[in-house]
């Protein structure tokens, strides 16, 4: 039995207003508008946050919410998908999908379908339980963002080790596209499976609807073909059913390595600032110097320096005017406390979170030797196996770049120490008796030093025409190249045993020492790795994933398709689809003993026949226009209807959905020109119909939270509704309605 329809609020908005959405779990309504601007509003109408697009000119395609309420998927025309933390308003993540986005939403598994040992995985065979340990990683997570804020931007990973965190139910985030595409993402996170629906139905389409059944066994697509001819295709989606545990474990996985990733490039790119931050200027004033001299005379100029103590007028005027004493002094400091920073994030990061992706990747290549739980899922072991490979080349070459970085260290100290003392000669300056005294070792080091200079001098050319002088062996190790010195491992005798060995050589147990690639370079390659890892599966799920029926629907006529679905008691789908301008089409799809598809259907129009409704005002006698339609719950649908004339009133039209069921009859879906039963959904039963005064474009209902929005015809205007009320408070919504405030918000 309905109950009254309150109004609660009225407001105006600054901008146009083209999605709105509830929160299950809260009394919260997202928005977004023509300028791309998604606003979060509570049920009194006070603003949250409002969030701006993520470049200009970009608009919102969709927005759904995560089932528990604490995030916000934005699907904006570019293709792009972020994750909003609504709490902090602060991007989870964001991914980019094949096409421009025409249907998004997060599926939730029901709860009690599933047991409450979830996520432990039995050995039927041997009666043995096994736990998959989530709660102690080998080292310690990354530390708290906010202990590197000051000179690191973490604002992509924010929140991601805590992306699961009270998800006890099993949900996908699912998408479709106006090419044709289905994107699947567990938790709204890891892609498991991408479903291209054109090659399995053999004709180009967009996507209008996804629904999957309460306990994930069945997925339902409406598509749309180029003439807006209605098809639904039914999949076999039971690996989801059967396998949820498996793949609860394995996105958790996920998320942790792309954390992990995520955090190694943030604290890699802030490394290479570093390092370009301190040699930059000097670099800038050798790579001059080199280009008005001949090739390697920058290098004989120096030891020329060096062995002689002399020097020509343009290496004088260089090193006086150009450098400088107060100019090597103070970058003597700024290197001294650089590159003891970079070997901190080096050793406390870099190799340490590398060795905690190990322990990830070694936990998922355990759970791939269960080939029987997560075989058939796609985790591949061999594959596992190549991502711990890439993984321990890393941390040897970031081992190796320390090694590199103490070396320089002391060559720096060395060079800078005696190109300073030189410049205090030239200036017939007294020289300080700590830098008068050079070791044998110190000339050995800037002797090495400065064979180096003319070796990077013209790997390059920079923008001025000259060349890209790098001084040093540490800033290859920062680009996207080989290495131009290699590492001299003549006298490593783990080196030298593997060479002796040859049937050690190829072993896939041992880690490979990439001797000419940089550190950005296997990064680079560890990274690919770790997305193979999880792309794999997506390729296996996608084999099981088959088409088990498909269903012509009567040809709508119209481009512009609204559609809602919902799963009733018997476990069927509903499908209510508007069929402009006057009425709606509602399909259920049953399965019969023999395991076949088929399909019942009704066509219903909204006619009051002089039916006046709460207010005691007489309504139009002809059938409705229907503008919108959402289901508000499993046992209601909401219909958003309008006067065709005078007034062009809208209201709110609540049709239950069992009695809707009663008038179904059996339709043969093979037949697009089938005429479906006509029946005026004003006689099945009491009626439920609020009038909102005034001509409307859109609505948005949730049944969990009994609440209703409804959006004026000009998109700046809306109108809330308490659904579930008394009676008597109902009587009352004239005269709030007419003492509301039409406040303006810009949103």
């Amino acid at each position: 039995m309905f109950q009254g329809i309150k109004q609660l609020e009225e407001k105006n908005v600054a901008n146009e207003i083209t999605y709105m959405v509830w929160s299950s779990r809260m009394d919260l309504v997202a928005f977004s508008n023509t300028k791309g601007e998604v606003a979060l509003h509570r049920l009194s109408w006070t603003r949250a946050w409002v969030l701006a697009p993520p470049k200009e000119g970009i608009i919102v395609n969709g927005i759904v919410w995560r089932p528990d309420g604490k995030v916000l998927a934005i699907a904006y025309s570019d293709g792009n998908i972020c994750l909003i933390n609504v709490e902090t308003k602060s991007t989870l993540t964001k991914f980019e999908v094949t096409g421009e986005v025409s249907f998004i939403s997060w599926i939730q598994e029901k709860p009690e379908i599933r047991p409450k040992n979830i996520y432990k995985i039995k050995d039927e065979d041997k009666e043995v339980v096994t736990f998959v340990d989530l709660s102690k990683p080998y080292i310690r997570d990354p530390p708290p963002v906010s202990h590197l804020e000051g000179s690191i931007n973490f604002e992509d990973i924010k929140g991601l080790s805590s992306f699961l965190q009270e998800q006890s139910d099993f949900n996908l985030l699912v998408v479709g596209t106006k090419t044709g595409w289905i994107s699947i993402r567990i938790f709204g996170c890891w892609n498991c499976l991408e479903l291209n629906i054109n090659d399995k139905l053999g004709f180009q389409c967009q996507i209008q609807n996804v629904h999957f059944t309460e306990n994930l066994s069945k997925l339902f697509v409406t598509v749309a073909d180029l003439d807006s001819n209605i098809k639904i295709c039914v999949f076999d989606t039971n690996i989801f059913k059967a396998h949820s545990a498996e793949f609860y474990h394995v996105t958790m996985k996920y998320i942790k390595l792309y954390e992990l990733v995520l955090y190694l490039e943030k604290i890699l790119a802030n490394i290479t600032e570093t390092w370009e931050s301190i040699l930059l200027e000097v670099d800038k004033k050798l790579a001059k110097y080199a280009s008005q001299v001949p090739e390697g005379g920058v290098t004989a100029d120096f030891l020329d320096l060096l062995m002689f103590g002399v020097c020509s007028d343009r290496m004088q005027e260089f090193l006086i005017c150009d450098l400088t004493k107060k100019g090597l002094e103070k970058f003597g400091q700024t290197m001294e406390v650089s590159y003891s920073n970079m070997q901190s994030h080096l050793f406390r990061h870099i190799i340490k979170f590398s060795q905690n992706g190990t322990f990830h990747l070694a936990e998922l290549k355990g759970m791939a030797a269960f080939e029987e739980r997560f075989g058939i899922i796609g985790l591949n072991e061999t594959q596992i196996q190549k991502a711990i490979q890439s993984n321990g080349a890393f941390v040897i070459k970031a081992s190796e770049m320390q090694q590199i970085i103490n070396h320089s260290v002391i060559t720096y100290k060395a060079f800078f120490r005696w190109l300073y003392s030189a410049i205090m000669h030239l200036m017939d300056e007294p020289i300080p008796a700590d830098l008068q005294k050079m070791t044998q070792q110190d000339l050995v080091c800037i002797t090495e030093f400065l064979e180096n200079f003319d070796n990077y001098g013209q790997s390059e050319k920079s923008s001025e025409g000259g060349g890209k002088f790098v001084m040093e062996r540490l800033g290859q190790y920062l680009m996207d190249e080989n290495l131009t010195i290699k590492p001299d491992m003549s006298g490593n005798d783990w080196t030298q045993f593997i060479e002796e060995n040859e049937c050690l050589k190829n072993c896939a147990q041992l880690l490979t020492h990439y001797t000419e690639k940089s550190l950005i370079q296997v990064f680079k390659e560890l990274k690919r790795d770790i997305e193979k890892v999880f792309e794999a599966p997506s390729r296996e799920i996608e084999k099981v994933v088959l088409p088990v029926a498909s269903l012509d629907c009567p040809t709508m006529g119209t481009p512009h398709i609204i559609l809602s679905s919902v799963n009733v008691s018997n476990g069927s789908p509903l499908l209510a689809v508007l069929q402009p301008p006057k009425s709606i089409n509602i399909f259920q799809i049953l399965l019969n003993n023999k395991g076949d598809y088929h399909a019942t259907g009704a066509n219903f129009f909204f006619s009051p026949e002089s039916t006046p409704d709460s207010n005691q005002r007489e309504l139009q006698s002809e059938p409705f226009d229907v503008i919108d339609i959402q289901f508000y719950s499993s046992n209601s649908l909401s219909v958003l209807l309008q006067e065709s004339f005078n007034s062009r009133r809208g209201g709110i039209f609540q049709l239950s959905t069992q009695a809707a069921i009663d008038q179904l009859q059996e339709i043969d879906f093979s037949n697009r020109s089938e005429a479906l039963r006509s029946v005026n959904a004003w006689n099945l039963g009491p009626t439920h119909f609020k009038n909102v005064n005034m001509p409307v474009s859109k609505f948005s209902v949730s049944g969990t939270r009994r609440v209703s929005i409804v959006l004026a015809e000009n998109r700046r205007k809306v109108k809330l509704f308490e659904m579930e009320c008394d009676e008597e408070e109902d009587e009352e919504v004239d005269m709030s309605a007419s003492s509301v405030r039409e406040d303006s918000f810009a949103m």
